[in-house]
């Protein structure tokens, strides 16, 4: 990876290494990944709107996270050194497995609201590897990063519009902060720090997935994040907050 990539990610908090993975290797994935989807619920699903049932697309498509538990090909893909390789590079250590996730984003669903990974994750420094399996635009609901959001550490959250995220937080972006959407062709890969704002809104479209093979890298050398829930920093407090005025 040449040391402009790094110099980027650093100043902006995230890098786009575009045609990482073949046409052919993205349909594999996909072929993979919807059929271990159809053959029914995994550890750790997470879906939409339970009231709703399969009129909520994310019922129908639910995230699946850790993979690389269960499944033989994913343990083998996030171990893939175009992936493994850079992002050792840009937080510059050695990694460890986080977590794997698998973003179906079918037509119809909502996206996530903007957020920090170390807001989940309490530790740093931590570097996601976010696959586009699909073409990702501003109407299937294309990533969303904040360009140089990392350099505010782990900011504040608040609760999200549940009509445009599925899940129930998001990040209160600092005063001039600017979103920028970030156009993806299949086999594309954005890599980006834990602290850098992120997320998408919903898919517009009628007839266009937007998923998404994710891995969660630790650096070997990490720091803890206090997960204090009396804090509103940390999606554990904004939880608590929710779960006593709801």
């Amino acid at each position: 990876m040449p040391s402009k990539a790094k110099a980027f990610y650093e100043e902006h908090g995230y890098y786009l290494a575009k045609g990482v993975f073949s046409p052919a290797e993205v349909a594999v994935m996909i072929e993979h990944f919807m059929a271990r989807r159809a053959e029914g619920p995994k550890p750790g699903d997470m879906g939409g709107d339970k009231t709703k049932g399969p009129d909520d697309p994310l019922n129908r498509f639910p995230r699946m996270i850790n993979m690389h538990d269960w499944d033989q090909k994913t343990a083998a893909w996030e171990k893939d050194k175009r992936l493994r390789g850079p992002a050792s590079e840009l937080v510059g250590d050695d990694l460890k497995l986080s977590q794997t996730m698998l973003y179906f984003k079918p037509p119809g669903a909502r996206g996530q609201g903007l957020h920090q990974d170390n807001q989940y994750i309490r530790k740093y420094p931590i570097i996601a590897a976010w696959v586009a399996l699909d073409a990702c635009t501003p109407d299937n609901g294309q990533m969303v990063v904040v360009p140089g959001s990392h350099k505010f550490g782990i900011l504040p959250v608040q609760e999200a519009d549940p009509k445009l995220s599925f899940v129930g937080g998001e990040t209160v972006m600092p005063e001039g902060a600017k979103e920028l959407g970030v156009d993806m062709d299949p086999g594309d890969v954005l890599f980006f720090g834990g602290f850098t704002i992120h997320g998408s809104y919903p898919n517009r479209t009628k007839d266009r997935f937007r998923r998404s093979f994710i891995c969660h890298y630790f650096a070997a050398h990490t720091e803890e994040l206090a997960d204090d829930p009396n804090q509103p920093t940390s999606m554990s407090g904004l939880r608590k907050k929710l779960a006593a005025t709801h």
